[in-house]
């Protein structure tokens, strides 16, 4: 993340495309990551400057579209999905995040951003769906403390999908 290069971890970057390409590239091509199994690479929302800098300047096996319940985000994740097509990248599938609550009382999932139309869009675009993440508050605490390996993600372990192709 660029916000470790930087004095301070609320000072804003302000930039416009060649100098974030720039900058992605530098991550890609100058940091000394080690032997690596896989690389994730989390990138923002659309089909900007850092998505096709990504997509240009590195040897991509596959892309995991990470979506949540709105409708409006439906048309970002179709323009994602076309950019990669266009691109010859293989979507290995898509994860739904924040897909619902579960009571902590009574365990009833509630669609907080309502209900999940990922099915319907899923056969329409062609793709697999690989999982719907509930908004979960102990995942939440322990990503604040900076203990993202002790999340359990059961929600993941699906028998639909070889442990291969998933990668959590």
């Amino acid at each position: 993340s660029m916000a470790f290069l930087l004095d301070s971890i609320d000072t804003p970057i302000i930039w416009r495309g060649p100098l974030l390409g720039n900058l992605v590239k530098q991550f890609f091509e100058q940091v000394m990551w080690g032997e690596l199994d896989v690389l994730l690479i989390d990138m923002p929302p659309g089909t900007g400057d850092v998505a096709l800098t990504t997509f240009q300047s590195l040897p991509i096996d596959d892309l995991i579209i990470v979506t949540s319940p709105q409708d409006l985000v439906s048309l970002i994740v179709t323009k994602a999905i076309k950019m990669a097509e266009m691109m010859n990248i293989h979507v290995l599938g898509v994860v739904e995040n924040m897909s619902y609550l579960v009571c902590p009382k009574c365990a009833e999932k509630i669609p907080l951003f309502g209900e999940s139309h990922l099915e319907e869009f899923a056969k329409e675009m062609k793709f697999n769906i690989l999982g719907k993440l509930p908004l979960n508050s102990d995942n939440t605490a322990l990503m604040d403390k900076g203990e993202i390996e002790k999340i359990s993600l059961p929600e993941m372990q699906s028998k639909k999908y070889p442990r291969r192709y998933c990668p959590f």
